[in-house]
């Protein structure tokens, strides 16, 4: 009896393990690495599609230009545009490898809430997509061969993904898109994309990530240099690493601080129904290069190097601070967000008004580094 009841609990539970119900087989299937978004002439919006071929890429020594194929198609929309590829591919379209989604400039400008809000809407189409602004036609920046022969979305993928290596750009993936976009006390911020001619004939136009886009919730209003970049990263506590370079004070020499460690605390404040902010910058890093202007050999003063770090840090902070509030009047920091937490109730009075409240807030700055490697500091900068 107690065989029987095995056997039948078996059975039962092949019922539900029989198959997979909602299979696609792979063959079948067209594999998308990177998408593209802007309007025509006439109002309609564009979608290019970068399609993986994985014969070509699974090759030996495959051609550049095989490993990926690039299809457009025209919609009323953008879900309409994205289906009507499906009229070209030879294969039914899949969205769960995308890894770059790049939207036109002129879309941008005039909002990307619907957009996003339908990329999220599909359930293919992943989280971790980095989001890119580009003022070139998509399909030219999707349709760009490259010295490492790697299909052009996965080359835009990784470099988003090393940004930390200078801290001068930050790139948004569709997860972060969506929190901005979606949030009443948030600035969007991502990475501006181009095309950048090649020096010869010879070599291959590249693609780089040039500038911070910010925007006002969901619209785009203007872009941040790799100065401005720097900064940016500083306060919102998106620095990885990255250089610092001044001319010392002391002897002319101009150092080189690799900055390995920072750290930013954002303090709100409300007094007066004035609205403040204490913001106090802490980092580390070594004396990664040092060019002497003397001849002799002299010893590098640690502390008097630190001191000018913090004041040019200081400075740098200022200045990105001081365009944000007069020049662009936009609080792509989002300072918003750490005083809504501490002060949930004026915030709630005020946020209609914020970014001119911003522009006119008592911001205060202060910096404090270590240098904690100094092996540069007497031999003139030989190893």
């Amino acid at each position: 009896m107690r065989r029987l009841n095995m056997v039948f609990l078996l059975l039962v539970c092949t019922l539900f393990t029989s198959s997979c119900w909602s299979r696609r087989e792979i063959e079948n299937l067209g594999f998308v690495m990177g998408i593209g978004l802007s309007k025509t002439d006439k109002g309609l919006y564009m979608a290019v599609a970068q399609v993986a071929n994985p014969e070509a890429i699974a090759a030996e020594a495959p051609a550049q230009r095989d490993v990926y194929t690039v299809i457009k198609t025209e919609g009323l929309t953008v879900f309409d545009a994205l289906r009507n590829l499906s009229l070209l591919a030879a294969r039914r379209l899949y969205l769960a490898h995308i890894q770059t989604i790049l939207i036109d400039e002129s879309i941008a400008r005039e909002g990307i809430g619907e957009v996003v809000g339908f990329l999220v809407q599909d359930m293919e189409i992943r989280l971790s997509s980095q989001v890119f602004i580009t003022k070139t036609d998509p399909e030219d920046i999707l349709d760009s061969p490259n010295i490492l022969g790697q299909i052009p979305a996965s080359v835009l993928e990784i470099a988003a993904k090393n940004y930390g290596a200078n801290s001068k750009i930050y790139v948004s993936d569709l997860r972060r898109t969506v929190e901005a976009v979606n949030s009443p006390v948030m600035n969007y911020t991502t990475t501006l994309v181009e095309k950048i001619p090649s020096p010869t004939k010879y070599d291959k136009d590249r693609l780089m990530l040039t500038r911070i886009a910010f925007f006002h919730h969901d619209r785009l209003r203007g872009y941040l240099d790799y100065e401005e970049g720097q900064s940016f990263n500083l306060i919102t506590n998106n620095f990885k690493n990255g250089l610092i370079v001044f001319e010392y004070n002391q002897t002319g020499d101009k150092i080189t601080i690799e900055i390995l460690k920072a750290k930013t605390k954002i303090t709100p404040k409300y007094e007066n129904d004035k609205v403040g902010f204490d913001i106090e910058l802490k980092v580390q890093g070594n004396v990664a290069e040092r060019i002497t202007q003397r001849h002799q050999v002299h010893e590098l003063n640690i502390k008097s190097a630190q001191e000018q770090l913090n004041q040019v840090l200081e400075d740098k902070l200022r200045k990105a601070v001081k365009n944000a509030q007069q020049k662009y009047s936009i609080d792509y920091f989002n300072l918003s967000k750490d005083f809504s937490k501490k002060y949930p109730k004026e915030f709630k009075a005020i946020k209609t008004q914020w970014n001119d409240i911003f522009s006119t807030a008592d911001i205060h700055i202060k910096v404090e580094s270590t240098i904690i490697h100094s092996a540069l500091n007497i031999n003139r900068g030989r190893i």
